[in-house]
């Protein structure tokens, strides 16, 4: 409980920071409200205090109904994206990174090594069992520092990431038939970089948003979902190399909203996993996916929150094979 609340307070705070006028209006809200209830009292007596709470409830209300069926309109419209024209479509580049105006959000890829410790940390509060191996995860990283996808604000924050691994298609198909579990297809199957580029199976593992932990931030948790899925297909687009068949994306479904990111990439249930602490989870898989369809991804969440983020995706001829250090150079 302590933990829940110590993140609720963190990301909290950052909004806090991030946005300090709602901090006023806030308080100039509650402050006409009292005002309106004492000038009610005075003229109308207690008819005039139930009156005006009545009223503040029902406002209160409308708007909880009005923002919910927005924001299940809006979760149907990303679930069931809708390829662009070919002419929108941005041509496959480096996505350089622009001044900050009103963007609170940065990625950088690769990532620093400093901040995939912290994600690490993070990701083992989080979830307080044994799904968090920070040792194996670690290793991840170094094998393939290309495979993190960091939201941060501008101060460094961490509002939430996904990381991709890349796995040789045979001992994915031995997981996939229930012969592995997943600690022995990380053990066997894994593929670094410079290899993981080629790779026919791309595997979305830990998908993770700060701000589930807050209801009230459910607009803001749609924007940050959208960034990383632009920013993770940003960087599969710049880095891997496509066959002429396409590449297979995987992940697995934790819950209703990891299920719903995966929609977003255009994954979709296929059969459930056999093995280890995911059984009976499902398996979401896209197959034959080529780089115009990633492509299409891009444009659609890259016009809608491009002026919310700094994106960095840097080419492969920016970093060393197999090398990573703590800035990110």
């Amino acid at each position: 409980m302590w933990e829940k609340l110590e993140h609720r307070l963190e990301i909290r705070f950052a909004q806090m920071r991030a946005h300090p006028e709602l901090i006023l209006l806030i308080a100039l809200a509650y402050a006409g409200l009292i005002l309106t209830i004492k000038e009610a009292n005075q003229e109308l007596g207690g008819f005039g205090v139930f009156a005006c709470i009545a009223i503040a409830v029902t406002a209160a209300t409308l708007v909880a109904r009005l923002r919910h069926a927005s924001q299940v309109g809006l979760a149907e419209e990303e679930a069931d994206p809708q390829p662009p024209n070919a002419d929108e479509v941005t041509p496959l580049a480096l996505v350089a990174p622009c001044a900050h105006g009103d963007r609170s959000y940065l990625v950088r890829v690769p990532a620093p090594t400093a901040v995939a410790y912290e994600v690490v940390r993070k990701a083992q509060d989080v979830f307080r069992s044994g799904a968090i191996d920070p040792e194996e995860d670690m290793r991840a990283f170094h094998s393939d520092p290309y495979s993190l996808i960091c939201l941060q604000d501008l101060d460094g924050n961490i509002f939430g990431f996904i990381d991709y691994y890349a796995f040789e298609k045979n001992h994915f198909k031995l997981f996939l038939q229930g012969h592995y579990a997943f600690g022995n297809l990380l053990a066997s199957g894994l593929l670094a970089h410079p290899q993981a580029r080629k790779a026919k199976v791309v595997y979305l593992a830990t998908i993770l948003n700060m701000s589930f932990l807050l209801d009230s931030m459910r607009a803001e948790r749609r924007r940050q979902n959208g960034i990383l899925v632009w920013a993770t297909v940003s960087a599969i687009l710049e880095h891997h190399t496509f066959p002429p068949d396409g590449i297979d994306i995987y992940s697995i479904g934790w819950d209703k909203g990891g299920a719903a990111i995966l929609k977003m990439f255009g994954l979709q249930p296929v059969s459930r996993v056999m093995r280890g602490q995911a059984e009976g989870k499902w398996i979401y898989c896209k197959r034959g996916v080529r780089k115009k369809d990633l492509e299409a991804i891009r444009c659609r969440y890259q016009r809608r929150y491009e002026r919310w983020c700094e994106l960095d995706v840097r080419p492969l001829a920016g970093l060393a094979p197999g090398a990573v250090n703590a800035t990110g150079a």
